[in-house]
């Protein structure tokens, strides 16, 4: 893929994280490259991203101890911040994210997920949203990580998704209901970051239900958190702390059956609508705690927006916006 000069031009003058992401998942550059070693070890540098790492408890969580189980994204908790700090590329070669990981990996409860809504109860979405940062951080290999696993592939229910209700597991009452959408969303996301799982069945038995959803949007009542495809479904956001097309997108954009499902080019034809003139893409939903980044705002266009959009249709092999 061939991106117009002035919009990489543009890109390239973002934040290092922007500049990172567009280097490494637009252009393909590789990880060694000087330019991309330069933008991701800036991350941490800069001034939006130091007051949030100097908000760090020694013992490495944010805000309270408790709060690792707090859904609301604030800026000053460590459930979502994690994801953040894992997508502008820092990793486990900086020392915050290193307390943070084995912070959470502290929390896991004995069969290897993590606590959810309910004292010392996992939850398939809490597990699948901690866990995808910590291997993205290059946390793979830890007996922990594989325990997580494990459990999250023993919870698949019939339909292919995830659902965090025991009385929705196999041979339970409620099996037959349809699965939370949003949690297998980022359950799928997690089993994305480790290739043997890429190409698992449980990762394609996840595709297909997710494609589902859209086939039965409006007909459907799904369980979980904001998991209708729906009004605002559709709206632009970030953090992806919410069941919306970007992330929806960016998840089915990793595995080839889905990327090759003519389903796939309907929802992609909504995310055309939303470009300006020059390509470029604006917030329509916004966490206000998040304000100071460009994807907190709704006035103008937002580089990091724009591009995780244009890495989405990387991954699909779209040109013909250009």
């Amino acid at each position: 893929m061939v991106l117009k000069n002035e919009l990489l031009r543009w890109l390239l003058g973002g934040e290092p994280w922007v500049v990172y992401r567009t280097l490494s998942g637009l252009l393909g550059y590789d990880e060694s490259h000087a330019d991309v070693a330069a933008a991701r070890q800036a991350v941490s540098k800069h001034r939006l991203i130091k007051p949030i790492l100097g908000r760090q408890h020694r013992r490495g969580y944010w805000g309270r101890p408790e709060d690792i189980h707090t859904w609301w994204p604030r800026k000053d908790t460590t459930f979502w911040i994690i994801g953040v700090l894992a997508d502008f590329g820092l990793t486990l070669e900086n020392p915050h994210m290193a307390r943070s990981a084995e912070y959470v990996l502290d929390l896991q409860l004995p069969l290897g997920g993590f606590l959810g809504f309910e004292p010392q109860k996992a939850a398939e979405c809490h597990t699948a949203i901690l866990l995808e940062p910590l291997v993205k951080s290059s946390l793979g290999d830890d007996t922990r990580i594989h325990r997580a696993y494990q459990w999250l592939l023993s919870r698949q229910r019939l339909d292919g998704g995830w659902w965090c209700k025991d009385t929705g597991q196999i041979g339970a009452p409620r099996e037959k209901e349809p699965s939370c959408p949003f949690a297998t969303m980022f359950v799928l996301s997690a089993m994305d970051q480790r290739p043997e799982l890429r190409k698992h069945s449980a990762s394609q038995r996840a595709v297909d239900f997710l494609l589902s959803c859209w086939d039965n949007k409006g007909k459907l009542k799904y369980p979980g958190h904001d998991s209708q495809i729906g009004t605002g479904w559709e709206k632009l956001k970030y953090p992806f702390t919410d069941y919306r097309i970007l992330k929806f997108l960016d998840v089915l954009s990793r595995f080839p059956a889905a990327r090759r499902d003519p389903r796939t080019q309907e929802i992609l034809n909504l995310l055309k609508a939303k470009s300006d003139e020059q390509a470029c893409f604006q917030p329509e939903s916004i966490v206000n705690v998040w304000g100071d980044f460009d994807f907190g705002q709704k006035k103008e266009p937002s580089r990091w927006l724009t591009m995780l959009v244009w890495r989405v249709m990387r991954r699909f092999g779209k040109q013909e916006w250009l």
